[in-house]
């Protein structure tokens, strides 16, 4: 990780000078895809898996989930039943009419560094093309 940071004095000679701060930069979680993007026609139910793995050096439990509330879009979380290291959010999405909806998911967890995920769902339903003759 690099950063340039700007830094303003009252010293006459320098009054501005970058600082650059650098350093490693360790992953606390493994979220795949980090956002959920479904496309379909109306009628029809719209289905993505996000998979949640905390990195072994961090470990962390998810307490809970909570749904911003778009009523078209359900969300399942599911814990691994193998290892207890891993999670799978289901989801959901359906819809009678064209329409685009947007949801988030915020998972609490119990971990210092990320207290909270967030996992942002779009779901796009559009009409069929008509096929020319």
């Amino acid at each position: 990780m690099k950063k340039v940071i700007q830094v303003k004095t009252d010293d006459p000679e320098r009054k501005r000078f970058n600082l650059v701060v650098t350093g490693p930069v360790e992953k606390i979680v493994d979220i795949q895809p980090e956002s959920v993007y479904l496309n379909g026609n109306p009628g029809d139910t719209l289905e993505a898996v996000v998979n949640i793995t905390p990195s072994e050096k961090y470990p962390f439990s998810i307490l809970g989930m909570e749904q911003k509330g778009n009523a078209r879009t359900e969300s399942t979380l599911i814990e691994s039943k193998a290892d207890k290291k891993s999670w799978k959010v289901a989801i959901k999405a359906t819809s009678d009419k064209v329409q685009t909806l947007y949801d988030v998911l915020t998972l609490k967890t119990d971990s210092r560094y990320k207290p909270t995920l967030t996992i942002r769902v779009y779901a796009v339903f559009v009409e069929k093309p008509i096929p020319k003759s």
